[in-house]
Order: C-alpha cells, then structure tokens, then sequence
C-alpha cells in the first residue's frame, strides 16, 4: 500500500480537529444566543463543560406560536399546552444563574396565555427587568377561546414599591435605563403605565402596542425622549394619540381620526390606513411632516380611485418609497385606477412604488378602451410593483402610464396573488386560479410593450 501523503494527513488532521470546544466560554454563549431556546438547551448533553453554557445565554425566546393553528379548536388541548408552555417558561428561568446575573438582551413570552396565570407572566417579567433586559417582548395571543378569554393585565405596580421609612414615599423597584424595545400585544396596559414606562426607560427607542383593548387616550410626549419607533396597531378603542417626539423616525399607527402631531421633525416613515370616512382627515393631520416623508405605506379604502384628487395631498418632496393599498370598488366594476397616479404627481422623488389592489368582491372583467390618463414627466421612478395584476384593460391602463410617464424606470415586478381584504383568510381555489389568469395575462399582454431596457418580473 501506497504511504499516504503528509499534506493529506495534514489537512485530514485539520478536518476532525474539534475548533468549537476550544472556543473561549463568552464567544460559545454568544453563538448559543442566536439558536432556538430549545436547540441550545439540547446542547448541555454534549459534555459537564456545555451543560451549563445554554443557561448564560443573554437571548430568552419562548416562542412555542407554532403549536397554535393545531390546538386551535380543541380546547382540551389548548389547555394542557398551556400548562406545558407555563412549566418550561418557569423550569428555563429557574435554572438561570443568579449570581452575577448578566444582562438581558432579548426576552419574549410568545403563546395563548392570558390572566389565568398572571402570577406566573408578572413573575417572568421581574425576572427580566431585574436581569436589564434590553428589548422585551410580551405576546399573549389569543387564540381560540374568543369572547371568552381574558387578557393579561400589566400590573402598574412593578413600577414601585413603597418605602418603610416614608409613608406614601415610592421608590423604584427595578432600573429600567436598559430597556430599548418595547413589545405589548393582547395585554391591557393602561395609559398611566404607559406613561411609566415613557418616564422611567430614558433609553427606549422603541414602543410597540397591538391589539390593547380598552387603550383610549395615548400620549407620547417629551422633549427628552429618545423614542425613534412608534408602532400602535389594532388598538381599536383608541379616540386620540398625541405625539411629541423629537427623535421619532419612524411611526404607524391605524388611522387619522384623533392623530395630533406636534414635535416630529425626525418623521420620515409613516405607515397609516384610512378609510372613506377619514380621508378628509388625512391632510390635516399629517400637514407638519409630508415635507420630510421619505417612505409612507398608506392603505386606503375608499371607493373610487377618481376621488383622490378632490382631497388636495400637499406635494412630498423627500419621499422614495411609496407603498399604496387600496381596496374600493374596482373590484365588482370597471372603474379606473388612474386616481391613484395622483400620489406619483405630487412625489416628484419618488424611487420605488409598491401598488397593492385588494380586492373584496367578485372581480370584473368588463371589455373596453384604455385610458392615457393626463401626461407627465417623472424622472425618477426605477422600481414599479404592482401586486393584484389580474389583466383587465384597468391592471393594464396603470402599467401604461407607468411606462409612458417614468422615463427612469428599470424594473417593473406583476404578482397577481396579493391578498384579499381579509388579510388572515387563506386563498381559495378559485382564487388561486385567478392568480394563475392573472400570470397568463401578464405575459400575453405586458411582454410585446416592454422595452429591451426594463426587467420584467412576473411573480
């Protein structure tokens, strides 16, 4: 037999050498952080020196919602799994170091649990705060007890404890300072705590609320606030958000009605929905920030695309990404969505344009001629999306003006499978068919007018 080669030993040597466990200890917890709470758990069988080394990790993620759609309609079930959830939340934190405990980056409680176990859910979050977590996550989804599960209730009175030595004096009961990111759904949390919060994290950048019952007033305000994201979504009790934020870049909230903007010189993406009844409250509320708009995402339901127009939005200058759903009433005749242009006119920035048609009816598919629409000149749009393509003379009059108009566009990108109205419903057969149309139309009708110098991408 042939020696083998030293080089090949070398390097076969160099294979099987075990690099991992020569890590130092601090860079180990660093890779462990990144896994899946439980994959790094499975890592303590692997020798005395790893079993431990999962514990330190700074990331605590209990994320179990992929059990949900299973257990859904069985409330048997539903009930074990969230004892099971309760028990591995509680043994995790149990075993955590205490002693020279390190600081928390990321802690989140993600399942179908609600006040039933708020003893519990208050105890996981002292573990957190007394740890300086830095961005924490509280999602207590409901899921399949409808009407009849009840929510959480954030208890203001983590905030403080009283003091022994002077009646009526509190004192702080944790240092919040490392608390940057904030995450509340399907939690009451009412505004005073809020407010708490805002006063006592003066490094929080960023707060985000969905689905919070009984929320009516909020105010954001400070001229210290370090605030740079707002997100307030599916609040659907609230009548008014005050905002003062000196640093907010960012902010989404549902929709105009009660929205007072007053310190936001940092605002540069919006994200907001309005219907038929709220756009003429649109204009007014935004007036001190359409001039630094530089991404908005804007849901419109109203129900013809041709009464933009009358509502005069301002120009937006700075604006280079412009996100637009509509959903009206092109979907059960053939009126045209040329309106919708109007927010191309008045951004003469603009670089990249996402169209989404949701439609809620039964789709139309009336013959007739394609509309120009009034000329114009537009310099700067490369990228035109345009999701809801199902190849009527109306999808094609849009992707004509968009030709015509956009002398710098590079790339035009049809996905006929935007969802419906109902954003939570899976598509239906029939659905999935006219999708399939849609991608035939596209191609029969859009390929033979697309110049050699623009990518077209059919989705």
């Amino acid at each position: 037999m042939a020696p083998v080669p030293r080089d090949q030993c070398a390097a076969e040597r160099f294979d099987t050498y075990d690099w991992i466990s020569h890590l130092p200890d601090d860079i180990l917890i660093v890779i462990l952080s990144s896994l899946p709470l439980k994959e790094a758990g499975r890592t303590s069988i692997l020798s005395s020196r790893w079993k431990n080394l999962w514990k330190q990790t700074s990331c605590l993620n209990f994320d179990a919602s992929s059990a949900l759609d299973m257990i859904a309609r069985d409330r048997k079930l539903r009930c074990e799994e969230r004892r099971k959830y309760v028990r591995w939340v509680n043994s995790v934190l149990k075993s955590a170091p205490h002693k020279g405990a390190i600081t928390l980056k990321h802690f989140r409680i993600c399942f179908d649990v609600g006040k039933a176990f708020s003893g519990t859910i208050t105890k996981w979050l002292m573990f957190a705060f007394k740890r300086r977590v830095e961005s924490l996550e509280l999602n207590l989804l409901e899921y399949g007890d409808y009407g009849s599960w009840k929510p959480y209730v954030f208890p203001e009175d983590i905030f403080f404890r009283n003091s022994s030595d002077i009646p009526y004096q509190t004192t702080p009961l944790f240092n919040f300072n490392s608390l940057k990111a904030l995450c509340l759904k399907n939690v009451l949390i009412s505004e005073e705590a809020i407010e708490l919060f805002l006063r006592n994290c003066p490094s929080l950048e960023q707060l985000d609320l969905q689905d919070i019952d009984q929320l009516i007033n909020l105010e954001v305000c400070g001229p210290s606030l370090l605030l740079k994201s707002l997100y307030a979504q599916y609040c659907y009790d609230l009548v008014s958000i005050k905002i003062s934020a000196p640093n907010l870049t960012s902010l989404s909230v549902l929709t105009p009605k009660g929205l007072v903007l007053e310190n936001v010189p940092m605002l540069v993406n919006l994200n907001i929905s309005c219907n038929e009844a709220h756009i003429p409250l649109l204009v007014p509320a935004l007036s001190c920030c359409f001039a630094q708009l530089e991404i908005l995402t804007l849901r419109l339901l109203v129900y013809e695309a041709s009464d933009i127009g009358r509502f005069n939005f301002p120009e937006m200058p700075k604006l280079k990404k412009l996100v637009l759903s509509y959903g009206g009433g092109a979907g059960d005749h053939d009126e045209s969505l040329l309106g919708l242009m109007t927010f191309i006119r008045i951004s003469p920035k603009l670089e990249e344009f996402v169209l989404m048609i949701l439609w809620g009816a039964k789709i139309s598919w009336a013959s007739r001629e394609v509309n120009k629409g009034a000329p114009f000149l537009h310099q700067h749009l490369k990228v035109f999306q345009y999701s809801g393509y199902y190849g009527r003379c109306i999808d094609l009059e849009v992707v004509m003006f968009i030709l015509e108009n956009c002398v710098g566009l590079q790339q035009i990108i049809i996905d006929p499978s935007v969802p419906s109205i109902f954003l939570h419903e899976p598509p239906d057969p029939s659905e999935l068919e006219q999708e399939e149309v849609g991608r035939s139309y596209a191609k029969q009708h859009l390929k033979p007018i697309i110049p050699p110098h623009i990518t077209l991408a059919i989705r």
